[in-house]
């Protein structure tokens, strides 16, 4: 297969324009840390923009970050980390789990926008669309296009960029992305809670964030986890709570959940390492594992466990509250009872996130959808590619 080398969107458009008039398929690519997410689909060529890197402007005072869709991560979070502040929504490291990429790739801000990645404080400051303010890109159609702006109150008309985050490349080449960055936390503290149930694990948490205490981020673990991440309290499930700010608050509210709640608490470093390891998946990463990704709302958790039959052998971790479901099983009926479940709920998704033999030839990775929806799916697509140049069917089937 053809590599298209790119280095601006002047270039993605004569690509794409040249795809349209020969009437083939381009796949969007960068680092190649997420290129196996998603359905398995055939390309004539690689649009490779892998040289869509580097920082254009950055204004630590205005918490303002514009940047070129392809630079790494490790580029990104270094210069947040200069001026001590973060992406809020705390993207996570997924190319830990795929193994994809170059040896230590952590993928591209690009990928991240595209994939809608958001980590542990997700649950408390919002998602990755959340945090974009504006962006340049090409469609399908090969038509230069622009969205928002550096400021929130620029951000007028259609809002794009919601559009575009969770889109997986196949509605634009985005470049030049502005988003909103945050002062970061002074310290960060934790809070393991054992408990006898999930039910009772996301009641605990539910019961601990309608305090005014503040807390940023939860997990649950499961004992056999829990054991080996070195914060097995010897209970089945073991709540993880999150506090971040400033030292004198974290310690006093630290100390008042200790007393409303019991538990053990975690030192900043033992705590941000653990966060760490939930956040890019690695307590179920080691083996050699399918991953699903389930969201639902966490009272729905224990529900959606429960539907799988202890005969799959499942592990998983929770993140969100109860909200957020990591399960890694070798089963190939594992989707099968996860959908189900999803279905029993009437809201909520399944999505294949690592693959290790060949389940997403059996199974659509990404959730199918339902009949409004799937045609509300159709138009947006035909709308920014009506010949399919983008990233074809790397979603669900016929986009």
């Amino acid at each position: 297969m053809t590599d298209i080398v790119i280095s601006d969107l002047q270039q993605a458009q004569d690509a794409i324009q040249d795809a349209v008039a020969a009437k083939s398929r381009l796949e969007l690519r960068a680092g190649g840390t997420k290129r196996h997410l998603g359905r398995a689909a055939s390309y004539d060529a690689v649009l490779d923009v892998s040289a869509f890197s580097g920082i254009i402007d950055y204004q630590p005072e205005e918490l303002v970050l514009t940047l070129r869709a392809g630079t790494p991560m490790e580029i990104v979070e270094a210069a947040l980390a200069e001026a001590r502040q973060i992406l809020a929504f705390e993207p996570p490291r997924l190319s830990r789990i795929l193994g994809e990429g170059a040896p230590g790739a952590s993928g591209t801000i690009g990928g991240v926008i595209a994939a809608n990645l958001s980590g542990p404080r997700r649950l408390t400051a919002g998602a990755a669309r959340d945090y974009l303010l504006g962006f340049e890109a090409v469609s399908g159609r090969g038509e230069l296009f622009k969205s928002g702006g550096k400021v929130m109150k620029n951000v007028t008309g259609y809002d794009l960029s919601k559009l575009m985050c969770g889109s997986f490349g196949t509605l634009g080449v985005m470049d030049e992305i502005t988003l909103k960055t945050l002062p970061a936390p002074e310290t960060a503290r934790s809070l393991l809670v054992g408990h006898d149930s999930l039910v009772d694990a996301v009641s605990g948490i539910a019961s601990i964030f309608a305090t005014a205490h503040e807390p940023g981020a939860a997990a649950i673990l499961p004992q056999t986890v829990a054991a080996e991440e070195g914060v097995d309290l010897g209970m089945p499930f073991t709540a993880v709570i999150r506090l971040e700010g400033i030292e004198a608050s974290v310690a006093d509210r630290l100390g008042h959940l200790l007393a409303l709640s019991g538990g053990e608490p975690l030192d900043a470093d033992r705590s941000a390492a653990l966060w760490q390891r939930i956040r890019d998946i690695q307590p179920l990463a080691e083996r050699p594992h399918d991953i699903w990704k389930v969201s639902c709302a966490p009272s729905d958790a224990p529900r959606v466990m429960a539907a799988l039959d202890p005969g799959l052998d499942v592990r998983m971790i929770a993140d969100w509250a109860g909200g957020l479901l990591w399960i890694a099983g070798t089963s190939p009926h594992i989707g099968t009872a996860l959908r189900a479940a999803i279905a029993g709920l009437g809201s909520g998704f399944a999505m294949l996130i690592r693959d290790v033999g060949a389940t997403r030839e059996s199974i659509a990775p990404f959730q199918p959808l339902s009949g409004p929806v799937l045609e509300l799916h159709k138009r947006v697509k035909a709308s920014f590619d009506p010949l399919g140049v983008l990233n074809y069917e790397r979603m669900h089937e016929g986009m």
